[in-house]
């Protein structure tokens, strides 16, 4: 395998397009979804993505294993290709513009290759480790804006919110303005394009929702780790929340996340 990642990158924007039209079919209708053990949804677009993606793995990389949300095969091996088929469901579900395909392939824990693609607008961002973040083709980077000058979105899962108030309260004084967005991924891309300066998770994260966020970001220049500052492994469930940010704001976050949480 060389390091451009010409062929996994054809073979991901190729899945994309396909998930994409899966999509499209149940959007905005009359949609049925099962609730997961976790009380999540699912829905049969979600189910049928990553179907497909799993098909297209074992024709295309025989050797690879499929982590997904919803359905993996030979999740053992040390490649992987760590999928969410649908990233903001809840959004999918009730029309709300804020829902991605998202994949990355998984070294040994680590993400090598990634794409996510928004699957209203066809938006798509790519990375390729040490070689650059792209949307469209088109280089992006972080933002570089201070603290007190910072966008910073929250999760949208009230019972997170509340359980989390005394540190969101902190970061929300401390920052220029806070919001409550749809979507990990979706939020993860808007620190990368550089119009979000920093999303905070203090919750579990599962790796699929974020192994193609941690790659992109950082291959924009920014930065993604736990609340405690530590890399992490997208190979299986990650130990804690997350921060995610431009880099610049990165440390005070981690502060204000310790010192709020001591307390």
């Amino acid at each position: 395998m060389n390091d451009t990642y010409e062929r996994e990158l054809a073979f991901a924007k190729s899945l994309a397009r396909d998930a994409k039209l899966i999509a499209g079919k149940y959007y905005k209708t009359d949609l049925k979804f099962e609730t997961k053990d976790d009380t999540s949804p699912v829905t049969v677009a979600d189910k049928q993505i990553n179907e497909l993606v799993i098909k297209k793995v074992q024709e295309q990389f025989p050797d690879h294993g499929v982590l997904g949300e919803e359905e993996s095969w030979e999740n053992s091996r040390e490649r992987l290709w760590v999928c969410d088929p649908i990233d903001g469901t809840i959004s999918f579900s009730i029309g709300v513009p804020t829902f991605m395909f998202s994949i990355a392939l998984v070294v040994d824990g680590e993400p090598v290759f990634a794409l996510t693609s928004d699957l209203d607008n066809g938006e798509t961002f790519w990375a390729t480790k040490d070689r650059g973040a792209y949307l469209d083709d088109k280089p992006i980077k972080v933002s570089n804006r201070p603290l007190d000058k910072a966008w910073v979105a929250f999760p949208t899962n009230l019972k997170w919110l509340y359980e989390g108030q005394a540190v969101y309260k902190k970061v929300a004084e401390q920052s220029y303005q806070t919001d409550i967005v749809h979507g990990g991924v979706f939020k993860g891309m808007l620190v990368a394009r550089g119009l979000v300066d920093a999303v905070i998770y203090l919750n579990p994260i599962h790796p699929w929702d974020m192994a193609a966020v941690k790659l992109i970001v950082d291959e924009a220049c920014g930065k993604v780790t736990s609340i405690d500052g530590e890399e992490q492994r997208y190979d299986n469930e990650l130990t804690g929340g997350l921060v995610i940010s431009n880099s610049v704001i990165h440390g005070q976050l981690l502060k204000t996340i310790k010192e709020t949480m001591r307390n």
